[in-house]
């Protein structure tokens, strides 16, 4: 491993798992450490690395800033947060008679998927990220 900078060196010893911020120094750099690294491991504790780190991959570092502002949760797919979001938001009506169906994979594909990302959990569950932050 290179050689790290007195400043790295010290905010190692704050760290909680030093073995993951090795990692990340070894995948990110020590600039980015030194500025995004406890945000990273507080998310990685609260999400789980495997989650955080594939929202780096397509967010960039400077995006665990935006990580839990633009997380929408777990789901099935995009169909279940479609219909989740609409009933959220009331527009979906509790006396709704039972044989009215509404293609919820349709709003999601047609709709939604363009302002959100999607990140396939290893739970086989899919992450729903807002793209709007």
């Amino acid at each position: 491993m290179t050689t790290m900078t007195e400043e790295t060196k010290e905010l190692l010893e704050d760290v909680m798992d030093e073995e993951l911020a090795l990692e990340f120094i070894k995948e990110h750099g020590e600039d980015e450490f030194a500025e995004y690294y406890e945000q990273y491991e507080a998310l990685v504790e609260e999400y789980g690395q495997g989650l955080v780190d594939e929202y780096v991959e397509d967010y960039g570092t400077n995006g665990i800033n935006y990580f839990e502002e633009s997380y929408q949760g777990e789901y099935e797919g995009g169909a279940e947060f479609a219909e989740q979001m609409a009933s959220d938001c009331g527009y979906i009506s509790r006396d709704m008679p039972s044989w009215i169906e509404i293609d919820w994979s349709k709003t999601w594909d047609n709709a939604l998927s363009y302002d959100y990302h999607e990140i396939i959990m290893p739970n086989n569950r899919i992450a729903i990220f807002s793209n709007n932050y």
